[in-house]
């Protein structure tokens, strides 16, 4: 698929959308808003995701389409769309804040070995 274009679809469903909003969830990362929609027209990209590489298309207030251009292996990635019954005002835009790690809630100590009870009683660990 590499130097392809590929077309995402979303809808929404039971409500008109006034603004569609599109995510982008690399391996083993949260969510980045790549891009927010206004049916009346009104895109705004985040940086680092241009027009050129991901044109959307807020066809009317059910539908909205984000084609990724030019697919390359780093474009791989979950890619989610929400909508908002609701109009952004140009002093509005969705806060994306750095994504930080909760702390854990118990140290982490390594697995010892536990020999012939674990084969027989057929159990695993894990963390």
């Amino acid at each position: 698929m590499n130097g392809t274009s590929v077309k995402i679809e979303c809808r929404a469903m039971d409500f008109q959308a006034q603004t569609m909003f599109w995510y982008r969830q690399l391996p083993k990362q949260g969510l980045t808003l790549m891009v927010a929609s206004s049916d009346n027209s009104s895109i705004t990209y985040e940086q680092g995701f241009t027009r050129a590489k991901f044109p959307i298309n807020h066809l009317n207030r059910t539908f909205s389409t984000l084609t990724v251009m030019s697919v390359h292996p780093a474009d791989s990635g979950l890619y989610f769309c929400s909508a908002s019954d609701t109009v952004l005002g140009r002093s509005q835009r969705p806060k994306q804040d750095p994504l930080q790690q909760p702390p854990l809630s118990h140290p982490t100590k390594p697995l010892e070995p536990c020999g012939r009870r674990c084969r027989e009683r057929k159990t695993t660990a894990s963390l």
